[in-house]
């Protein structure tokens, strides 16, 4: 089965999530349960997608969606994860980037899983795709 691309809205990244610990991701129908509601307003015709960088002990980190794919009941989204170099000026500052997007409702139905993989391919994290009725 190919991978078929599924288009997804930005809805803004941040880096104060809150979030603690690993790279992860959090899909959910409503975005204040991914952790990121202050990025968007919730539309029932929507799945929101948040991926997290994990916490950082200094600014220059960040996690952006740059593609989502689809293949049988798994969503790949893919994401770039950027850090400063070893000899940048950063600040001194607990940081947990993070990035929210959101795909149409019908291209989520049936999925059961997403893993997100960063520029490398290599696996982040996963997670599951909540079951709704349409």
């Amino acid at each position: 089965m190919s991978a078929q691309s599924v288009p997804f809205t930005d809805h803004g990244v941040t880096q104060q999530s809150r979030y603690e610990g690993d790279p992860a991701i959090r899909v959910a129908a409503d975005p204040a349960a991914t952790g990121l509601g202050q990025l968007a307003q919730r539309d029932s015709g929507r799945i929101y997608i948040a991926v997290f960088a994990g916490s950082q002990r200094t600014g220059g980190y960040s996690v952006r969606v740059v593609r989502i794919d689809r293949a049988g009941d798994t969503l790949t989204v893919r994401a770039t994860f950027a850090a400063p170099s070893p000899d940048a000026l950063t600040i001194q500052v607990l940081t947990s980037p993070a990035h929210l997007v959101s795909i149409d409702r019908q291209s989520a139905a049936s999925a059961r899983s997403a893993v997100l993989v960063d520029e490398s391919g290599a696996e982040r994290a996963r997670g599951t795709v909540p079951q709704s009725q349409p």
